[in-house]
């Protein structure tokens, strides 16, 4: 707001009010209260053929039925009275720059509508409450109001009646809180028809049994936008009216304290509230697994090397070994970050210290497009292609079919690169200018600069977006149900070298709880709901071992 005054005797004139005097009404302000007057000659003239028509002067061939159900004297009566409110919206809207008035014509407008709505609020509150007593008698009470519950009706009736007469109080007194206030309620009503109105262009379309027609659709939607324009204009034109008004309202020293604090305070709850939904998600699932951990046990669960769950031997005793899950899990993201990490971290030097300004603009968005590739194209890729290739380019391996953890960790490679790379380049340009130039100024040359000075200035940087980079690995499910093989088996080599380990197929955590979740009942499902417990576990252990790398660094 443009001026701050406590006084009540400034209300009116506060200081700057006069900075408006003369100036031009803006084109929207125009167009808003000329759409306003011709939607309130429209109410006018329906009211008049509404009223025509029931007075039989003029005839139509078919009227709508919830037209023709409508009590017609109560009908007109509400046109005319709608028809006037908008013709008094529309001369706020075009005095909007007029000064030397105690109070602007919208605000008045504006605060009337709230005294009377909360008015009709608290009647009719009053009215349910004697009439759920038994007070009051009706004929017929419609079957929404018969269905809901009489004290919390009433209560809320009260409830608007009281927050209306004090918004009404607000804008009376031009309190800035109370148009902020006020723009809110009517931005909340505008999202929610918005919302309306999508889903019900939606069902159009989309709900019948046969395809609609492109010029249907066309139609439909057209028809919808129209809807909305027709009934936001007045929502619109009154949040667009009080944010021209800056000079006219003003906020107190202990208002502007507290807005201060409650944005604070707001801030802290959303922040807390990631917090609060890891924590609920924690709990959730390690409720749901306790029945596992009291029938097997952590430890079998944990160390165990068969997993062979009740629901699929038939018997009631399975063996839910976690442990042959655990080594995939590790191996295939231990094999990503070994292939990943060096490549994202090059391509994150070339982007930022080495490349020139045309290779940037061809190879950055060619790394970001593969952040948006859905993860069923990477399995398919990986079956498809690197598959074979694996198979034929080891057919000696015994049980080499190409599925497997090379595969695996050649996919999550690929698919934590953009990660791995935009962090890592932002944090090695985020190194300030003059270690370079230091560098470089003692006579060290550019890759002895990036080597010695850069790269280890950046550590905290990269060291971050390795972790995103393993916590990406750990938690992708899709592309390695399909490249992975599936075994339960343990891992194991397949012939004398170790590390044709990597060629063994395996099986993931992730994995495991989307292959078996869908038949999984009982102990089994407990067991599949500990799993997520142990992914948990960790990716704690590899945040917590990266701050302490990252201390012990700072400390050195």
């Amino acid at each position: 707001m443009n001026a701050v005054n406590s006084s009540p005797t400034s209300q009116g004139t506060v200081e700057g009010t006069s900075t408006v005097i003369g100036q031009r009404r803006t084109v929207l302000a125009t167009v808003l209260s000329v759409l306003l007057a011709v939607g309130g000659l429209g109410a006018w003239l329906a009211g008049i053929w509404l009223l025509f028509l029931g007075l039989g002067v003029i005839r139509v061939a078919k009227i709508p039925p919830q037209l023709a159900a409508a009590p017609l004297y109560p009908t007109v009566l509400a046109m005319i009275l709608v028809g006037a409110a908008v013709f008094v919206l529309a001369w706020g809207m075009w005095t909007l720059n007029e000064t030397g008035r105690r109070r602007p014509i919208l605000v008045m407008v504006i605060s009337f509508a709230l005294a009377v709505d909360a008015f009709i609020a608290l009647l009719g509150g009053i009215w349910l409450l004697l009439l759920g007593l038994g007070i009051l008698r009706v004929a017929q009470i419609p079957p929404q109001l018969a269905e809901a519950p009489l004290y919390p009706a009433v209560l809320a009736a009260i409830l608007v009646a009281v927050l209306g007469l004090i918004l009404t109080w607000g804008l009376w007194t031009l309190r800035e809180w109370a148009r902020t206030a006020v723009s809110a309620v009517l931005i909340v009503i505008l999202l929610y028809y918005a919302i309306t109105v999508v889903f019900g262009v939606s069902a159009d379309i989309f709900a019948g049994e046969r395809v609609v027609p492109l010029v249907d659709i066309v139609l439909i939607l057209g028809k919808g936008m129209l809807r909305f324009a027709l009934v936001g204009l007045i929502p619109f034109a009154i949040i667009y009216g009080l944010s021209q008004l800056d000079t006219y309202f003003y906020q107190a020293a202990g208002e502007r304290a507290l807005a201060d604090r409650s944005i604070r305070y707001l801030l802290t709850v959303s922040a807390l509230s990631a917090i609060f939904i890891v924590f609920l998600i924690i709990v959730f699932t390690a409720l749901r697994s306790r029945e596992a951990i009291q029938e097997v046990g952590i430890i079998t669960m944990l160390f165990g090397t068969v997993w062979r769950p009740g629901s699929i031997i038939g018997t009631e005793n399975p063996q839910l070994g976690l442990l042959p899950m655990i080594v995939g899990a590790t191996l295939s993201t231990f094999g990503a970050i070994a292939l990943g990490v060096p490549l994202s971290v090059g391509t994150a030097i070339l982007l930022s210290e080495v490349a020139p300004q045309a290779v940037r603009e061809v190879v950055r968005p060619a790394v970001e497009l593969l952040a948006g590739i859905p993860s069923v194209v990477y399995g398919l890729f990986g079956m498809v292609i690197l598959a074979p290739l694996i198979r034929g380019a080891w057919s000696d391996v015994p049980y080499n079919t190409g599925f497997g953890l090379l595969n695996a960790s050649i996919i999550l490679a690929v698919m934590i690169l953009p990660t791995v790379t935009n962090i890592s380049e932002d944090a090695i340009r985020a190194v300030p200018r003059s270690y370079k130039e230091a560098s470089l100024a003692l006579g060290a040359t550019h890759w002895q600069t990036i080597w010695s000075v850069m790269l280890p200035a950046a550590r905290s940087g990269i060291v971050a977006a390795v972790i995103l980079g393993i916590g990406r690995a750990l938690g992708e499910t899709m592309a390695i149900i399909m490249v992975i093989g599936n075994s339960i088996a343990m891992p194991a080599p397949l012939n004398q070298n170790p590390l044709t380990i990597f060629l063994s197929s395996a099986r993931t955590l992730t994995g495991n709880i989307a292959v078996e979740i869908n038949y999984a009942a009982g102990v089994h499902r407990s067991a599949l709901f500990f799993t997520g417990v142990v992914l948990f576990v960790m990716i704690l252990v590899v945040n917590t071992a990266a701050r302490y790398l990252m201390r012990e660094r700072l400390a050195s």
